[in-house]
């Protein structure tokens, strides 16, 4: 075996390594092309290939007819299954776009949840963030798919606002679990998860606006640098105020 390729110089967010199937994270969670886990059941397997193969075949039908008019029918029709086995893994045509990017939620909290625990929050949230970028470029044609879905399609931008709410709530949990569970500290993990998501979602919209030819791992690293700046520094209330020369000199 060679030598490793040499890490990209200047990035200050580090790479993915390969990380588990989702499913692994929640039973219930909607998957699609990620690498089957041999470990589960052949029952469990056979739900998920038609899952994937659902996926599939309805983004592959919305690039060539468009989203609304494409049909439910039209899809099982590619997989050769009913109706009602789709509303077993969908609740709708547009749940197939959003539930992408919900599981791309559980992979972040994942992430964000082996960072080692000594990181500062900011840096822990940074880190798990680039390497939800390699997860995004791993799969690019479905993520510049979804998000044009997404700006086209009223019925689907609308519950984007949805999606960004469960994001940033499994993050902000994470946070506050990470910094001890204190309830005191959700306002200010609230807010470091908001900042940073919306960072992250503006790098992702000009990443997909390029059709993904744009260093994404650049564009997030600007984002989240314009915006990280003292969110790792202690707050005020943790250092203590300096001495004024006056009252020093009455002292």
């Amino acid at each position: 075996m060679g030598p490793a390729p040499p890490s990209r110089q200047g990035a200050t967010i580090e790479r993915r390594l390969p990380f588990g199937n989702p499913c692994q994270i929640a039973l219930d969670a909607k998957c699609y092309a990620v690498p089957v886990d041999t470990s589960i059941g052949l029952r469990e397997r056979k739900k998920l290939r038609t899952r994937v193969e659902l996926s599939d075949a309805a983004f592959r039908l919305f690039a060539e007819r468009g989203f609304d008019e494409t049909t439910i029918e039209d899809i099982v029709e590619q997989v050769e299954v009913s109706p009602r086995t789709f509303f077993r893994y969908f609740d709708s045509k547009e749940d197939v776009v959003i539930g992408f990017f919900d599981d791309l939620g559980l992979e972040l909290r994942a992430m964000l949840a082996v960072r080692p625990p000594e990181e500062p929050s900011f840096t822990a949230l940074r880190a798990a963030l680039g390497s939800l970028i390699d997860l995004y470029e791993e799969r690019q044609d479905r993520v510049v798919a979804a998000k044009r879905l997404a700006h086209e399609t009223p019925s689907i931008r609308a519950r984007l606002l949805d999606k960004h709410a469960r994001w940033e709530n499994g993050v902000t949990e994470e946070l506050v679990t990470r910094s001890g569970g204190d309830p005191s500290q959700e306002p200010r993990m609230r807010l470091l998860a908001a900042v940073a998501l919306a960072a992250f979602s503006t790098a992702v919209s000009g990443w997909c606006t390029s059709e993904g030819r744009a260093d994404l791992h650049a564009l997030v690293d600007d984002a989240l640098g314009a915006v990280g700046d003292g969110f790792d520094e202690p707050r005020p209330s943790d250092r203590r105020a300096p001495r004024s020369p006056v009252r020093e000199a009455n002292d």
